[in-house]
């Protein structure tokens, strides 16, 4: 996957140079031939995502929500202006980008408080902020942005490529025009063979290109450890890993007040020596880089997707839970450092796109536990994670200690997830379960779990995956492709926008004759095309859907082609086509997904298509029903577990009607933000905690904050801490449990007595 010179870019939108917006611009120079439509631009899989969107400012009342028309994804702003930080919606803080700013933080001054409520209070000033600071938190389309274009430099030292190239390469200087229906190369000729070669492809009968002599070998020959330069020689001696705090716990057996406040004083030191560590070897190659304890699993030689820190002294074996860049990110075809251990979708994704040598990869069935050589005694076991094609879960087990002191550690590593009623009751993880030897019910327990945390932010309860994708699917199936067609869909965005009032009172509805013939005369070439924004792997859910609902083909680039025909899904595979024309929803990534960009992709493949909708899926769009945006520091205890569980207001639901077109759609093209995402919501997170027996959670994401850590601890403490007061939360799903609903089962927070919660 080794940079390349010649980069297609050309079925991504783009931004129209006539698009209108609040601030002034230059005038556009006039088209003088297709070409200046071909920007020089990264191809679409090597591109990525777009970064906060705006978000309406927080207010104190109304914190749950109430039963007004929902509009999830109404933008207050076009998406291309620039926004103060007070009026966007900033994400969750990254480890690697947290601690890269200037800002000067005072200490807040010492307090005696002890509950869980004081963490919040000894947030200082921050607890005044409704947001966070932009400038400080990233969320999961830009920091997979930041992975990637990371990885691709790795990947062009291997290649020989000179730092200076590759950064023209990323900075979008030396992109190669490319015609936007067969992808093939327009480099070296005339603006007018340009213009007639898109023109034949468009009508379905292409004009040969002019052959060129150049020799491209497609597969790669495996690295040979010679042939590996010095910086990756290097990479490959081990080096000592960071000191796990969770190892000194577990050889400290004494239970005093003193241990315990001395256990978390390491913990706290060690977080926030990852995070000064993690920033200081910014841009550093891995043989000076030291892998964060939180990637190593406590007394199992087992590190899990820690692939950018090379060898790791004492690590047996390489986990790999998702083909995501900010889980794989040093994994290249110079790899030596051990076997890694991944799903089989996972592996072969790595072993094609990262041409890393099969003799390493080691792929495991779902559902089948594995001994591992090396680790003294270790078994995993892994479990879909319901977040890309090929996420994992890994359930690690290993026995400790002889005779009647003898006992089996469990460690549960979440990578990403999206959590789910099958996770709670999956058979190895849920808390109480037949023992088969003596027949009788006994307690399941998990020692640690690591927790994927992207969502966990109190502004973060979107809606069911299921809700989302069905939202789409209906309202895709009851548009027209016709423009000018009187639907609701745009009636009601109009409405939302408060405008066109005026003008509909002096327009008249009853068409002329003339009219009235060239629509009907029109409507028989009228089509609508749906650009649905997608990840390098991740949301083909809803692509799937609206293809479906549409009778259509989906059209996707060769390259994104390839890799979703290894994704082991036949259905998406059976739709796919690399015939644009042919398929009426279209596969691009998720940044390049605008309102101001779509009206130039549809007017690129006129007159097959008259409309166009555009779905930008990710969880970053959720807006509470009400409007109200929950601030990120809110202390947990103004939230009751109760509400959190049972409101309205946080178990949200989404249909079509909750679907409003984003500032600067038009009748012809219309943006949708939806509140769609891969990763647990808030209140999932909430249920998964509250549904297990988990002893300690360690979270894997926004931790190389301070503040953000403290954030996070506070919630999950307090969901610890009701959980063993008021029992366990039964997840309740509807069809399942549906005979339950008039029975008082639901979790009350009742000493010991636990309860129901429908998910």
């Amino acid at each position: 996957m080794v940079a390349s010179t010649k980069v297609n870019r050309s079925h991504t939108p783009r931004k129209s140079t006539a698009s209108s917006g609040l601030a002034k611009k230059p005038a556009a120079k006039p088209n003088t031939s297709i070409l200046n439509f071909f920007q020089k631009t990264a191809k679409p899989e090597d591109s990525l995502f777009v970064g906060a969107v705006p978000a309406e400012s927080a207010a104190k009342e109304d914190l749950y929500g109430r039963d007004d028309d929902a509009r999830y994804n109404e933008v207050e702003a076009p998406n291309a202006a620039p926004l103060s930080p007070s009026a966007r919606l900033e994400p969750l803080r990254d480890i690697t980008q947290a601690e890269d700013t200037n800002e000067k933080y005072k200490p807040p001054l010492l307090e005696q408080e002890t509950s869980v409520d004081a963490q919040f209070n000894q947030l200082g000033d921050f607890a005044d902020m409704d947001d966070f600071d932009l400038d400080e938190f990233e969320g999961e389309e830009l920091r997979e942005m930041r992975f990637m274009r990371e990885q691709a430099r790795l990947e062009a030292e291997e290649a020989g490529i000179p730092s200076d190239d590759l950064d023209e390469l990323l900075d979008n200087h030396s992109m190669v025009e490319s015609c936007p229906i067969c992808s093939g190369s327009l480099l070296g000729i005339s603006a007018d063979e340009a213009s007639r070669h898109v023109n034949s492809c468009l009508d379905g009968d292409p004009i040969p290109l002019p052959t060129k002599d150049i020799t491209v070998t497609d597969v790669q020959p495996e690295v040979e450890a010679a042939e590996i330069g010095k910086r990756f020689a290097r990479a490959a001696v081990p080096r000592p890993g960071q000191a796990n705090p969770l190892e000194m716990k577990a050889e400290n057996k004494t239970t005093s007040a003193f241990s315990k406040l001395m256990s978390g004083n390491a913990e706290d030191s060690a977080w926030a020596t990852a995070a000064a560590a993690e920033t200081a070897s910014r841009g550093r190659p891995a043989y000076e880089r030291t892998c964060p304890f939180y990637k190593i699993m406590p007394g199992f030689s087992i590190c899990v997707d820690a692939f950018r820190y090379g060898a790791v002294e004492g690590c047996q074996a390489y986990f790999l839970s998702h083909f995501h860049s900010d889980h794989y990110i040093g994994l290249t075809a110079s790899w030596r450092h051990g076997p890694i251990y991944c799903s089989k979708v996972t592996g072969s994704l790595v072993k094609q796109q990262l041409r890393t040598a099969a003799k390493w990869v080691v792929e495991l069935e779902f559902e089948k536990p594995y001994d591992i050589p090396g680790t003294e005694g270790a078994t995993v076991t892994m479990m879909p994670a319901n977040h890309c094609p090929g996420s994992s879960l890994f359930l690690f087990q290993k026995s400790f200690g002889n005779g009647p002191n003898k006992r089996t550690k469990r460690i549960l590593h979440c990578g990403d997830f999206r959590a789910c009623p099958e996770h709670v009751r999956h058979p190895l993880l849920k808390s109480d379960v037949i023992d088969s030897i003596s027949g009788k019910s006994r307690q399941q327990r998990i020692d640690i779990c690591y927790l994927d945390t992207t969502y966990l932010n109190p502004r973060y309860s979107f809606p069911p995956q299921g809700d989302v994708i069905q939202a789409c699917a209906d309202l895709i199936a009851s548009m027209s492709p016709d423009p000018n067609c009187a639907d609701d869909v745009w009636q009601r965005s109009e409405n939302s926008a408060g405008t066109g009032t005026v003008s509909k009172y002096f327009h008249s509805d009853k068409p002329s004759d003339d009219a009235a013939q060239s629509k009907l005369k029109s409507q028989r070439k009228q089509r609508l095309l749906v650009i649905c924004g997608t990840y390098s792997i991740g949301k083909e859910r809803i692509c799937v859907a609206i293809a479906k609902a549409l009778g259509s083909k989906i059209f996707a680039s060769a390259a994104k082609i390839k890799i979703c025909k290894q994704l082991d899904d036949p259905e998406l595979t059976a739709l796919l086509t690399s015939d644009p024309i042919e398929a009426q929803v279209h596969m691009q990534m998720l940044m390049e997904i605008r309102a101001e960009t779509l009206q130039d992709y549809l007017d690129s493949y006129r007159p097959h298509f008259s409309r166009i909708v555009g779905f930008r899926p990710s969880g970053w769009n959720f807006r509470p029903g009400n409007g109200k945006v929950i601030g990120a520091n809110t202390p947990p205890s103004s939230i009751s577990t109760q509400q959190l569980l049972h409101g309205k207001g946080w178990r949200t639901r989404f249909g079509a009607k909750d679907l409003v077109a984003q500032r600067g759609s038009t009748k012809e093209a219309m943006c949708f933000g939806v509140p769609y995402s891969e990763h647990s919501s808030f209140r999932e997170l909430a249920m998964f905690v509250m549904g297990l027996r988990i002893d300690k959670i360690i979270p894997t994401v926004n931790v190389g904050s301070d503040q953000s850590r403290k954030r996070m601890k506070g919630w999950i403490d307090r969901w610890m801490t009701e959980r063993r007061k008021g029992g366990l939360v039964r997840p309740l799903v509807e069809g399942e449990d549906d005979e339950q609903k008039g029975n008082s089962l639901l979790w009350e927070g009742k000493a010991g007595e636990g309860g129901g919660a429908w998910w």
